[in-house]
């Protein structure tokens, strides 16, 4: 072999070991990239799916608000107003109160005592009346006591806030 052959053969043999090494590094990058590939799918898909209960958190919370709009509690102006409420109940459902009078209440709450007389499932509605009322009436005691038959005397101290 001439000097010229062995040159082309080690040029050849260097020419083709280059490529050799550049096809195995870059399979092996490619490996690599399909690996991260794989890696960035998996987390996009785990992003979509945190997306995705995010915004049904977000409807359930939108309708919730929704539904708190709607029942809108009504505030007495003052005490006159809150007693007329309370009074109000009473009377509409044949209850007598023989007395109205402030009760001792927690800062920032106005109480009534309300001595009161009649029949006893007259009160258990008036009662009802107050829970189911737009206004925001909290009954705090409830005492009573059996007149006679189906009558009732008793104490209800009932408490709101005030505007």
């Amino acid at each position: 072999m001439t000097r010229r052959e062995i040159v082309l053969l080690l040029l050849f043999a260097f020419l083709f070991g280059g490529m050799l090494f550049g096809v195995f590094f870059l399979v092996s990058r490619i490996e690599a990239l399909r690996g991260a590939e794989r890696e960035l799918s998996l987390r996009a898909a785990r992003f979509e799916q945190q997306s995705a209960e995010r915004l049904r958190q977000i409807e359930v919370f939108k309708r919730a608000i929704a539904g708190l709009e709607r029942y809108q509690l009504e505030i007495p102006e003052n005490e006159v107003d809150f007693y007329a409420w309370v009074q109000r109940e009473l009377t509409r459902n044949g209850v007598r109160s023989n007395v109205m009078r402030p009760a001792s209440s927690p800062p920032g709450r106005s109480a009534v005592q309300v001595d009161f007389e009649g029949p006893y499932y007259a009160f258990a509605r008036t009662i009802s009346d107050w829970r189911t009322q737009r206004v925001a009436l909290r009954l705090s005691s409830v005492t009573m006591n059996a007149v006679d038959g189906d009558t009732v005397r008793g104490v209800a101290i009932v408490e709101s806030v005030l505007k």
